[in-house]
């Protein structure tokens, strides 16, 4: 599969939903839920609703996991409006290799509330390059400077300079 559901979440944060071939299959297919006890479904729906999905895609994804039916575009808004619609904004299908192939500072992901493209936001991203340098640095027990290498890491102006600050032979 080569669609990713990519959305903006509600604290400015980039996620990156991978459908997998599986639900892609049995959405396409159905008889996942069939046999079930007499229940099973609407309990399913039931469930999904609390945790916040809109109960039209609760129903959507409930009857395809049941009887199939929907084509590769279809089950990919299942998905999105199932798994992704309530937890933020700005969904959009993007192919993979339109996604940031670096992910050093993935968690430092940020994109607009209206969609648009992946940036990182530098001050997430100089925390987390400080946390990974400290926990690489007592892993490998060597012995480094740390407040100088926090001033360097303060001063970087780009996320490029920012992952260019690694001491050397540290892994």
């Amino acid at each position: 599969m080569r669609h990713r559901i990519i959305y903006t979440r509600f604290d400015g944060g980039v996620s990156v939903t991978c459908p997998t071939d599986w639900i892609m299959h049995v959405l396409a297919h159905g008889q996942f839920w069939l046999g079930m006890p007499r229940g099973f479904v609407d309990a399913q729906i039931e469930r999904q609703i609390a945790r916040g999905v809109h109960p039209y895609a609760a129903v959507r994804y409930a009857r395809a996991m049941v009887s199939g039916g929907l084509t590769t575009a279809e089950a990919l808004e299942v998905i999105r409006d199932r798994d992704c619609g309530h937890l933020g904004t700005a969904h959009e299908l993007w192919d993979v290799d339109d996604i940031p192939r670096d992910q050093w500072f993935r968690n430092a992901w940020v994109r607009s509330h209206n969609g648009g493209p992946i940036g990182i936001d530098l001050r997430k991203a100089k925390r987390i390059q400080y946390q990974r340098l400290t926990a690489a640095a007592s892993k490998s027990r060597a012995t480094i400077q740390l407040g100088r290498w926090r001033d360097r890491i303060r001063k970087a102006e780009t996320s490029e300079d920012l992952r260019r600050l690694w001491p050397e032979g540290l892994t």
